[in-house]
Parts: structure tokens; sequence; C-alpha cells
């Protein structure tokens, strides 16, 4: 028999869930990124904030504070506003209001539980959490793409299986203007693309060191991607980075908290504005030009809105270029002021200029924001610019004016033979005339003399001159040399130019007696050239060269008969060059091979190293008799020279 009262309580648990779930609020979709951290084990949900006083990141946490175990797998809603995530140790699933308190909605059907799921984010039509799990813990390799249904009540998890991968990702972020799924790679240090209908992670970009372990990823509503993680080596993630999507290149902007078993998603789907100017640093009396940027990522056309901007005080509105259509009922050309109302902003990226005048008596900085209102509760009502050159969020676009003046330093003392000097005075803007009569911002010199550059803007003018000295120096090392094997030669460099003067040899044969003295002596084994470099007292280098090659005489003269008879002429044979040469072998026979005389320690021309017709004391008889000789030139070449000899009593 049914028990009644099972029924009854069921109804009555779904009833209170339903109320519960019902008074949660959601979230306000301004683009802002959130991070779930549990440092002890217990996840709290924070706001990602950049702070404008210090540049630093920083956490603003939410009112529920922690909620009793570890979430990871973050992502953000755009259809209800609310955040979506898992426990990381059960797979259950939760949704996130903007207390940062979670609701239980249960273990998925068919959801795996046997892996972690570190990375996640809601797919941009809001019918899924896409997960990625790995196996081995979350220091395990990535193994699946995980696909929790959050339209039906059961929340079907059906998974795509990867081929066999070496990649650690820990966070996965859609972009907001193509859907691409990204993801960031920890174990390889790059980004990746996750292609989630083929279940294939594609690496199309090289590995950047800037990053390390980045866990949490997230895009803002122009598709500019940011993640929040450790720098390469450090193991604390407290670095918030920008990542180009199209290069893979890392990029730190701020540091802040340290994180561990960090996760994060962004509201992305929004309408979100980014204003610049440029020039950012003019003078009085030039044009400036604001654009203004719109990104509406929300899905829908976004109706009668009102684009609002009041420009710094004296600053006079002279060009607007408005792509986005609707009526202009305040301010516009000739005024400082530019209100269009009814606008229609369609979906991706619109820019808007205006041109504008600064005042003659504008000077320092000068900062202000637009505003653009209308759009839905849940898109925050209004969107203030933000100043895409800093990491600051929502903070005010800066224009510098600087006083009408110029500054052509610092220049070097002279100009130098073969070079040139680039006179760029530091000018932001105005109109130029320099003495040549060209008008260019900058002039190129290439001689001496006097140089005059006159900057105008539309109120004021201002003149300066600069005199380039040209100094003389040339550098003479005379015509190429040539020497014999074992000469000695010294280089005289002649110098016109202002001493003191400093001094670089330099050859390939390391042959110089010295390297910063005038006048070296050199005594080279082969040929080659020499160079050298000389600095004179206004700094400039000239350099000139000499080659010098190398004779190599390897004659040797071999008298073919001598008379060792005491009267003082041709007493002793002994090998001859034009320069003593080392003897690495000399060697006499006799006609039957005995060996009658050695030496191995002379050289060439001495004859008091020679043979004098003895052999062992004892005077040997006339005759023939054989050499061997081997001379050891000076750079090691060794030439063997062999043949007979006579004897003549």
């Amino acid at each position: 028999m049914e028990h009644p009262a099972y029924p009854l309580a069921l109804l009555a648990f779904w009833a209170f869930l339903c109320t519960t779930l019902s008074a949660q609020q959601p979230f306000t979709c301004r683009g802002s990124f959130y991070l779930a951290i549990a440092p002890q084990g217990s996840s709290s949900v924070y706001e990602v904030q950049v702070s404008q006083a210090t540049g630093n990141v920083t956490f603003n946490g939410l009112p529920a504070g922690p909620v009793g175990f570890v979430l990871n797998g973050l992502g953000y809603r755009s259809t209800d506003n609310f955040i979506y995530a898992v426990n990381s140790e059960t797979g259950n699933l939760y949704r996130i209001d903007a207390n940062g308190a979670a609701f239980p909605l249960g273990e998925p059907e068919g959801m795996p539980l046997s892996a972690s799921y570190p990375a996640g984010d809601v797919s941009p039509d809001g019918k899924y959490l896409v997960l990625l799990s790995v196996s081995g813990g979350f220091n395990g390799s990535t193994e699946a793409l995980i696909f929790v249904g959050l339209e039906a009540a059961n929340h079907p998890a059906s998974a795509i299986n990867f081929p066999t991968n070496h990649s650690a990702i820990y966070d996965i972020a859609f972009d907001p203007t193509d859907e691409t799924l990204y993801g960031w790679d920890a174990l390889n240090q790059r980004l990746v693309i996750i292609d989630t209908d083929a279940g294939q992670i594609n690496t199309p970009f090289n590995a950047d060191n800037t990053g390390g372990t980045l866990g949490s990823i997230f895009f803002d509503a122009f598709g500019n991607l940011y993640g929040y993680g450790s720098s390469f080596g450090s193991g604390i993630q407290n670095t918030f980075f920008s990542i180009d999507k199209t290069t893979g290149k890392v990029t730190i902007e701020a540091t802040g908290p340290a994180a561990q078993r960090s996760d994060g998603c962004s509201c992305p789907y929004t309408v979100q504005m980014k204003k610049r100017v440029e020039p950012a640093r003019t003078i009085p009396c030039s044009e400036l030009t604001y654009y203004f940027e719109l990104a509406n990522a929300s899905g829908r056309v976004q109706m009668d809105l009102t684009f609002e901007d009041v420009f710094p005080e004296g600053f006079l509105i002279t060009a607007i270029d408005n792509p986005v259509g609707g009526t202009i009922t305040g301010g516009g050309i000739g005024t400082g002021r530019l209100r269009i109302e009814n606008i229609d902003l369609p979906e991706g990226r619109t820019v808007l200029a205006v041109t504008v005048m600064v005042p003659e008596d504008a000077f320092g900085v000068y900062k202000n924001q637009a505003t653009l209102s209308g759009l839905p509760e849940g898109l925050g009502t209004v969107a203030v610019s933000d100043n895409p050159a800093t990491a600051i969020q929502n903070d005010s676009t800066i224009a510098f004016i600087d006083s009408l003046s110029i500054n052509l330093g610092p220049l070097p003392g002279a100009l130098c033979p073969g070079e040139t000097i680039t006179l760029t005075p530091t000018v932001p803007g105005g109109n130029f005339l320099w003495s040549d009569g060209s008008t260019a911002p900058e002039l190129t010199v290439t001689q001496g003399g006097d140089y005059a550059v006159t900057v105008s803007s539309g109120c004021d003018e201002v003149s300066a001159t600069v005199t380039i000295m040209e100094p003389a120096l040339t550098l003479e090392l005379g015509t190429d040399r040539e020497i014999f094997l074992g000469d000695s030669l010294s280089l005289r460099p002649e110098i016109i130019g202002t001493p003191p003067f400093s001094y670089q040899w330099r050859d390939s044969l390391s042959s110089l007696s010295c390297t910063s003295c005038p006048t070296p002596t050199l005594r080279p084994f082969d040929d080659t050239r020499y160079f050298l470099s000389v600095t004179d007292a206004n700094g400039c280098t000239i350099v000139d060269s000499v080659a010098v090659q190398v004779f190599k005489d390897r004659e040797v003269y071999i008298p073919n008969a001598f008379s060792p008879n005491g009267d003082g002429r041709n007493d002793t044979f002994f090998p001859q060059s034009r320069r003593p040469e080392a003897l690495a072998v000399f060697r006499i026979f006799s006609r039957w091979g005995e060996l009658v005389f050695e030496a191995t320690d002379g050289y060439t021309n001495d004859n008091r190293k020679g043979w004098d017709g003895t052999f062992k004391g004892k005077t040997l008889q006339p005759g023939v008799y054989t050499y061997v000789v081997e001379v050891r030139f000076l750079d090691g070449f060794i030439r063997r020279f062999s043949g007979d000899v006579q004897l003549v009593r």
C-alpha cells in the first residue's frame, strides 16, 4: 500500500526549493569579472576590480560569504543573470546569485563523478554549463567536455572525450563576439581554442612564459580576453593579465591578492563603451578627436538609448561623425556638450567620433566621461565610458594639454662623419616650418650648420634654433703591406681630429702586440686585415683597415758537397734558408745506411750545429753520404728534404 506522506513530503520539498530559488537576487550584467576563491576549502565569490587609486586588483566579496564547499567551473548565464557552477568534489550543480549565495540544483543526470571539473563557462545561448573534466585530480590531464543542460529540471549531462592530449586547462571562456571557446593550458603556458563540436583542443598559438597557471579567464563585451593567476614560475596566483586572442601574447596589467583554487567568469553579454582621445597630448588652439566605441554583446538591438558627454570647459565641438543615428537634442557643433536621444544600438561594435577645439588658455590634465542610458535593468540601465589605455574599469579618459614650447634636446655634441641627426621638437601638435622650408614634424640633418624651426597653433607660435657642429675626423692606415713570414711590422695611423683619441684594434689572428695603443706591432703567420676604430674627444668614431700579405718563403739550400779540412771554408755541412728555421730532423747516413750524425735541436744557418765529417770522434773517409732534413717553419709547417752530399778531403 502506498504511503500517503511520501508524495506530500515531495511536493513540500519542491515547493520550498522553488520558493528559495525564486528569492535569489540576479546579477546586473555590466561586464564585471567574478572569482570564486577557496582559501580554506570553502569558496567565496568576489567581484574583481582594478583600483582607480592604486591601479592594483582588489577583490570585493559578495555579502553571503563562504558557501561551505569548493566551487569550480563558473559560468555566467546571460538569459537569467545568474552564475552556475559545480561542487568540485561531488559534481553537484549550483546557482549563485548577486549576494554570492549558492543554491543547490541537484546532481546532473548522467554526470561522471570520477573526474574533477576545474574549468567551465555557460554557452552563449544559455542552454549549457560547459565543463572540462580532468583525470587524476586537479593536476591531471584534460579529459573531456561535459555539457550540463540548464533548461531541463534534471539537468542532463553529456560528454565528449578528447583524444589523447597533454594539456592542463583550468578555465575556459566563450568569446561574446563570435562564440569561440578559449582556454589557457597551464602545462604548456599557451592559449588554446576548444572545438566543442569535434571535441578537439587546437593549439594555434606559441607558448608565452609570461603566464603560468591561470585559474580564471574571462572576456569583456569588446571581446578582450583577461586572466587571473600566477606568472610563470611564481606559483602564486596574484596577477591580472590581458591576453591577445589573435597572437596568444600575455601581458601583465596589475597585481592583487593571492588566490588559491580560484575559478572565474564574467558577463560579457552586455553593452559597454570605451572612450579614447587622439592625440592624447596636444597644445592650445588645436583639435582633439574623441572616439566612443560602443559594444553591444547583449544579443539584441538595444532600443531608445541616450548618449551624453560634456567636454572640458572651453572645448568646443567642431565635427561629429555619428553612425548610431538618433536625434541630437542638446549641444552639438559649436558647443561643449553632446546629447543624442532615440538611439537604436545594433549588435556588434559601433564608433562615434567627436572632434573638439582646445581653447587658447587650456593647460594641464583634462578628464571627462560619457554615459549611455536607457539600458534594461538587467544590463545596469547606464553604461559609463572606460579609458582603454588603463586596466582600471570605467575610468575617465584623459587629455594632456601642454603650453606651446619647443625642446630640441638632448642632442649629440657633434655630427660625426657619415652619421645623421634627427631634430624632433617635443611639441604635441601644431604646424611646423623649418629653415629649409620643410613642414614635417621632424628634420634629418646630414651636415653641420644652424637649423631653425617655427611651430604654430591657431593662436600662438614659437621658434627655436640649434647649431650642429661637424668636427673634422679622418683616419688613414696607408696602403696594404707585404712582409715575409716571421718578419714584424708596426702600424702607425695618421689621424686628423680633436684629441684625445681612444684606439681599438682588431684582427682575426690575434697577432697584435696591443689592442688599445696607438702603434701596435704585429707578426702574422697568415694573410689578414687589421681594423682600427678611433674615437675622438667629441665622441665621434671612424674606422679604417689595412691588409697585410704574408709571403711564405719555404726554400732551403742544402749543399751537395763540403770539405772538412780545417781551412775555414766549407768545413761543415748544414742547411741554409732566408732566416733561421727550426730543424725537426737532421740525419746523415753512410752508404750502407748507418746513422753517422743526428741533430734535433738546431736551426738552419747555424754551422755550429752542422756535420763536421766525423763519426764517434773519428774522421770519416771521403765519399757520398745520404741526408734527411725536416725543417719546421715559424707557422708550424714542416717540409722534408733528402739527398746526397759529397765529403771531400
